[in-house]
């Protein structure tokens, strides 16, 4: 006779050792595909083709990259190029050698830059503060910088020179290329939109990069300026970053000549800010803030959306605004 009670056991413990077989399968496929993704996932490695830490500007910039990179867990290789066409090459190869994801340039040499990234089609290239064909963009949207440096500049000369303005003396890095010129031609423009009748041969563009660098150039510029116009009294110095900016009010205070000048710069940053601290607020009106303190904070989810394949804008640029002694305190207090 036939014991139901055991054969009733005998197949309950078929199925539970059956179930027990589907979950223990169950999990130990979630676990290895766990560890399979785990394992896959690409860390990416960004190459920063940096100017030189030395020119403080750069080194927010590298830094708060760096910064920026290790919370999003990118790995980071880093050279200087100096602004030299064959360091910036080697560079850009070594790189490449390495197999990095993408790549921050920061030398603005565009027909160098350009040839890599023809070469090198892979690799994602980000250029900072230059256009180059087939690369990203990240930087001051030039033009619009220049342009609300020039209605500020309007609005001072207004109210405190009457209006009356003699001359606009650009010394900038106009070899660094396209944009570089429109940052300047903006202040110009932007000045133009309250004063129209603004002659463009009262603008005098002088280049003040290379040689014993733009501080010392852009003193000479000013000073030679003044000795090749003597009868002009309303003076206005614009220059292409904060470094020119020291340069010009060098030359000012030291031709005892505060009262015939006013300095514009873009970049807004250390060299305006501790001029500004000082009360030098009444030659050096206003430079454009740039931020290159967050210049990572901006940039890299941006990129990593790049490189993960989203559909993002070529180009990006931080919000734009003059500082000026009114609200250095509210951005950058002493």
């Amino acid at each position: 006779m036939i014991d139901y009670s055991i054969l009733r056991k005998e197949i309950d413990m078929k199925k539970l050792l059956l179930i027990q077989s589907i979950f223990t399968f169950i999990f130990l496929h979630c676990f290895v595909c766990f560890i399979f993704a785990s394992d896959t996932k690409k860390t990416f490695t960004l190459g920063i083709n940096n100017y030189m830490d030395s020119f403080e500007f750069c080194w927010k910039v590298h830094n708060n990259i760096e910064e920026w990179a290790a919370k999003n867990g990118i790995k980071t290789v880093y050279a200087e190029a100096e602004m030299e066409p064959e360091r910036v090459k080697a560079n850009l190869d070594t790189f490449a050698l390495q197999e990095v994801d993408a790549i921050f340039e920061f030398n603005w040499l565009t027909a160098v830059t350009e040839k890599f990234v023809k070469e090198n089609p892979d690799i994602v290239m980000v250029t900072g503060d230059y256009i180059v064909d087939g690369a990203y963009y990240f930087g001051a949207n030039q033009y619009v910088a220049g342009l609300i440096l020039g209605r500020h500049l309007a609005k001072e000369v207004k109210e405190k020179w009457n209006g009356e303005l003699d001359a606009m003396v650009f010394a900038a890095c106009y070899v660094c290329g396209e944009l570089l010129i429109q940052r300047m031609d903006g202040i110009r423009d932007g000045y133009k939109e309250t004063f129209p009748e603004f002659s463009d041969d009262l603008v005098f563009r002088f280049e003040n990069s290379g040689g014993e660098g733009q501080i010392v150039n852009t003193k000479k510029i000013v000073t030679d300026f003044v000795t090749a116009h003597p009868n002009m009294n309303r003076i206005v110095v614009g220059t292409n970053n904060d470094e020119g900016g020291l340069g010009a009010l060098s030359a000012i205070e030291g031709m005892g000549m505060k009262e015939n000048f006013f300095i514009v710069s873009h970049g807004g940053d250390t060299p305006f800010q501790e001029k500004i601290h000082a009360g030098k607020g009444d030659v050096w009106i206003g430079s454009v803030a740039y931020m290159p303190e967050r210049y990572g904070e901006f940039m890299i989810p941006w990129l990593l959306d790049i490189l993960n394949g989203k559909d993002v804008p070529r180009e990006m640029s931080p919000e734009h605004f003059v500082l000026t002694t009114d609200n250095i305190n509210q951005y950058y207090p002493k």
